[in-house]
């Protein structure tokens, strides 16, 4: 019997030319913008040779992007949607060589393929741009997105709209980075961080970004393998001159998987989780995709790392270790005014076999034997660095509390409080975590202030509806953290169609949902841009 939601992971056609949306309900006169998402859509190609022979996306994290632009106009009372595919030039690679032709997150391979000279291609051709750098969409990048991120000249890009983002910018768990125009979602130039400057080389980055929410200053890390530990830099790329300063080099740590990091107000976290490539990271030259180049073997011995780099001038300024996990995403981070220890919270599974569940095939078929995991919110705490006697020394993190009871995943906070203390963090949840034909049911809202895995939530959902990554847009002038709507893009599994739906923050109650007439693919991450008017 197929999931209920397998809808979502099917094959979705892109929407270039807007189309009004059919609005339901009252939305809230002030919220006007555009919500951005991205994520899968192309999941079967036919081959150019033989049309009758189709290769196959097997990971979800390998689907061909799909990037989409939802517009809600001033008034509430229009809002157009379209959609325009990221990734058309790979597509039509893929259908002349027959299979996926470069580094992937989950594709499985032919090993007598010569993957060596493959692998080195996809990221040698990325070295500078001119002739030899693949075309806009000849990548494949639909994980998270930045408008405007910082290092990138929009007037040499030839970008300029009356107000809004000037470009947005993909990202992924690879060291490149897909323009895109903000208006009709055209990918405009493939580039990598590498290009914004030398130093930051490697194959992988993470996904996810910090962002200094008053400078603009952008944050990431580049991780480049060697014959034994590999080299992570973090680095930040100024929001206002665009320049390149790399914090930190970390030496010692092993070679991860890591989609997200964490960032406070003084400091820059790296948490080194166990999802650790095999052959220091050199299996990736042997397998050309990431899932089967983690080691599978679970180590309940094997420490966690947190790495702490001060963010204003740069160094290492302490090192901290607890039991093992497995984390996608981090909740938010801060410094305890009380103590000055840094507080850091996370959605955390025992293992990271939850990465081997989210191949297609799982997706689309879940059930009581083969079902989805979700991770539970903990809180970690890294007595203050002040206090070290020595940065070389490894500490230990503090578990101060883990809401087990609380599934949640793809998490979000208040742009207020981001990096900041804070209380309440929204996100996708399984209410009825015993039935285990959906990826989520429903949205959750969790009081972070208080460890009680019961009283400090709320929920919204519907029954036979999938919702997607919440996004939260304050109301403007609002006094409290959670006065404003959250947005998601929720499929509707007995219509098959999907709507975005608008959710007061306060009441987790559903105000209003622009309906659309096809299914939107269940994807991962979305911004809001409010600057549209």
């Amino acid at each position: 019997m197929s999931s209920s939601c397998a809808a979502g992971f099917e094959h979705v056609p892109e929407q270039r030319t807007p189309v009004d949306l059919q609005i339901h309900g009252v939305i809230p006169p002030w919220l006007s913008g555009v919500l951005y998402r991205t994520g899968p859509g192309t999941t079967r190609i036919p081959t150019t040779a033989d049309p009758s022979k189709v290769v196959e996306i097997q990971h979800w994290f390998d689907g061909l992007a799909l990037h989409h632009r939802f517009e809600i106009f001033p008034g509430g009372e229009r809002v157009s949607y379209r959609s325009h595919n990221g990734s058309d030039d790979l597509e039509r690679q893929i259908a002349e060589a027959g299979r996926y032709p470069t580094l992937s997150f989950g594709q499985r391979r032919d090993p007598c393929q010569a993957i060596f000279r493959n692998f080195s291609s996809a990221f040698q051709a990325m070295r500078a741009m001119g002739v030899s750098s693949p075309s806009p969409s000849g990548i494949n990048v639909s994980v998270t997105l930045t408008p405007d991120m910082p290092g990138l000249d929009a007037e040499t890009l030839g970008l300029s709209t009356p107000s809004g983002a000037r470009y947005i910018v993909a990202k992924s768990d690879a060291n490149t980075l897909q323009i895109i125009d903000p208006e009709t979602l055209e990918p405009l130039i493939a580039t990598t961080y590498e290009q914004l400057d030398p130093r930051l080389d490697g194959p992988l980055s993470a996904a996810h970004s910090c962002t200094d929410q008053e400078t603009g200053d952008f944050y990431n890390y580049s991780c480049k393998f060697g014959a034994r530990w590999p080299t992570y830099k973090i680095f930040r790329i100024g929001g206002k001159d665009g320049k390149v300063d790399v914090l930190a080099e970390i030496k010692d740590a092993p070679p991860s998987y890591i989609h997200s990091f964490a960032m406070t107000k003084r400091f820059v976290v790296l948490c080194v989780w166990q999802a650790h490539m095999k052959r220091f990271g050199m299996s990736l030259l042997h397998y050309t995709n990431i899932a089967e180049s983690i080691e599978q073997r679970w180590d309940p011995k094997l420490y966690t790392l947190f790495y702490v780099i001060d963010r204003k001038d740069g160094g290492l300024v302490g090192k901290y270790r607890t039991p093992p996990f497995f984390c996608f995403h981090i909740i938010n981070a801060f410094d305890d005014p009380a103590t000055d220890d840094i507080i850091i919270d996370m959605p955390v599974y025992k293992d990271n076999l939850v990465i081997n569940l989210l191949y297609y095939d799982k997706l689309k078929n879940l059930n009581d034997e083969n079902y989805m995991p979700m991770g539970s919110a903990r809180r970690f705490r890294l007595p203050s660095p002040s206090l070290l006697t020595t940065r070389t020394a490894t500490r230990d993190a503090i578990v101060e509390f883990t809401l087990a009871q609380s599934q949640i995943e793809l998490p979000v906070v208040a742009p207020s409080v981001y990096s900041k203390p804070y209380r309440y963090v929204y996100g996708i949840t399984r209410i009825h975590p015993d039935e285990h034909r959906t990826v989520t049911d429903g949205i959750i809202k969790l009081d972070m202030s208080s460890p009680s895995p019961w009283s400090t939530r709320k929920f919204w959902s519907k029954p036979n509806h999938t919702p997607s990554e919440p996004v939260f847009i304050p109301r403007p002038n609002g006094k409290d953290e959670d006065d404003g709507v959250l947005l998601s893009i929720v499929l509707d599994d007995q219509a098959t169609r999907s709507s975005m739906v608008i959710i007061d923050a306060k009441e987790m109650k559903e105000v209003a949902r622009a309906e659309m007439e096809v299914v939107f693919p269940i994807g991962f991450h979305g911004v809001w841009d409010g600057r549209k008017v």
